[in-house]
C-alpha cells in the first residue's frame, strides 16, 4: 500500500492540472474567437495594413497561448495514464 501512494498523488495531480489547464484552454478559445472576429471585421471594413497587422498579431498571441494549454492539459492527461499503469501493473504483485 504504501509504494502505491506516490502513484496516487501522480494521478491527483495530473487530474488537477487537467482540469486548471483545460479550464484556461477554454478561456483562451473564447479570446481567441473574438480576436478572430475583430481581425475579420478589419480586414473587410479597413484598408489599413497597419490595423490589419495589429489585429493579426492579437489573433496569433491568442493562438499561441490556446496551443500552450492544449499541450499541458494532454500532458496531465498522459501524467493520469501513467498513474493508472503503475496503479495496475502493481497492483498484481
Amino acid at each position: 500500500m504504501l509504494k502505491l501512494i506516490p502513484l496516487y498523488l501522480v494521478i491527483i495531480l495530473g487530474m488537477v492540472g487537467v482540469a486548471i489547464f483545460g479550464y484556461y484552454a477554454l478561456i483562451d478559445w473564447d479570446a481567441l474567437q473574438v480576436a478572430y472576429d475583430n481581425f475579420a471585421a478589419i480586414a473587410a471594413n479597413s484598408p489599413e495594413m497597419p490595423a490589419l497587422f495589429a489585429a493579426e498579431a492579437q489573433q496569433n498571441i491568442h493562438r499561441i497561448n490556446l496551443f500552450a494549454e492544449g499541450v499541458w492539459t494532454l500532458q496531465s492527461a498522459l501524467l493520469v495514464a501513467v498513474g493508472l499503469h503503475g496503479i495496475c501493473t502493481t497492483a498484481n504483485r
